[in-house]
């Protein structure tokens, strides 16, 4: 496995290029299938921070927040 007759072998580097693409595509899996997700947790944040800053800017009263946030969310 290296040097043999004194020729020179790239089996460890063939070994090392298909751990390393294998690991590439097992993150690009992982990110496609949690893509949605993290997608639906930031919208839930962003919505929430919009409605609290016109909260804060008194556009809005609380109960019309609350409302918004259910309506919103769900």
């Amino acid at each position: 496995m290296g040097m043999e007759h004194g020729n020179f072998s790239f089996f460890p580097f063939g070994v090392l290029f298909c751990l390393t693409l294998f690991c590439f595509v097992a993150l690009r899996i992982y990110a496609i299938r949690h893509r949605r997700d993290w997608d639906y947790n930031q919208k839930d944040r962003d919505i929430t921070s919009i409605l609290k800053s016109r909260m804060a800017r008194g556009e809005i009263d609380e109960t019309e927040y609350r409302r918004l946030k259910d309506l919103l969310i769900k």
